[in-house]
């Protein structure tokens, strides 16, 4: 009832459709600015991220399954890079902390279609409104994926964890933005990568919303790359530690 009453206060077009061979739930809202989420990864040698908010909508995704796995796969914006933080936002948490609804959110290797691999680091996830940060500090010599499993939902009685992404359909009386605010040849970070107890799936499912593939909003990377400081002056090298 939390969620519902939450999208009926906020939503001014729901549209309950569903991906292929999913059972996930969106609904399309206008992006505002007050969701708090600035600020949370400045500080860092660099910063990946694959969204896009030009149309001023956002996708809101929801209806998942006890153990379902989503994800987005970066590539490192430097070589011998390390994976410092990411931040996944949140529009709507998870409820009944402590009562089997903390999931699991882990950083993989990841290979050319996409697929983790080797897993590099693991820690478990309960999922608050807002940005949830985590700090891994792990190599990252290639593309990786960070991957979101979500939990069961225990006794909480339903699933409510709500994800955004951007909106390529660019609102429901809007143009598509496929070509406009977004370029042809997007490459797609962002999928659903099925569930844990039947199965992964692999490659993943893109967030197909009727005209091009959605990114998770709001979802970074923060990397630290090697600086090389031979035969730099003294000032060139006191100016990094400023």
């Amino acid at each position: 009832m939390a969620r519902a009453s939450r999208l009926t206060l906020i939503c001014l077009a729901i549209l309950w459709t569903a991906l292929p061979a999913l059972a996930l739930e969106k609904a399309e809202l206008p992006m505002t600015d007050d969701r708090g989420w600035g600020g949370w990864d400045a500080g860092t040698t660099c910063s990946v991220s694959y969204y896009n908010d030009c149309t001023g909508w956002v996708w809101v995704w929801g209806g998942w399954a006890d153990e379902d796995v989503l994800g987005m796969t970066y590539d490192p914006c430097c070589d011998g890079a390390a994976l410092e933080a990411t931040t996944t936002y949140v529009w709507t948490g998870a409820s009944c902390p402590g009562y089997g609804y903390t999931g699991t959110i882990e950083v993989s290797s990841v290979d050319s279609n996409g697929c983790p691999t080797t897993i590099l680091a693991q820690t478990s996830f309960f999922p608050t409104s807002g940005a949830n940060v985590h700090i891994w500090d792990v190599p990252a010599l290639g593309p990786i994926v960070l991957t979101m499993t979500v939990a069961s939902t225990g006794y909480c009685g339903g699933n409510a964890v709500i994800l955004p992404s951007d909106h390529p359909a660019a609102g429901p009386t809007g143009p598509a933005a496929c070509g406009f605010c977004y370029p042809t040849d997007r490459v797609t970070h962002s999928f659903y990568y099925g569930n844990n107890g039947t199965g992964r799936s692999c490659p993943g499912q893109p967030l197909f919303d009727g005209v091009c593939n959605a990114e998770w909003l709001m979802w970074s990377a923060s990397f630290t790359c090697p600086v090389s400081i031979e035969g730099s002056s003294w000032g060139t090298i006191k100016n990094l530690y400023r």
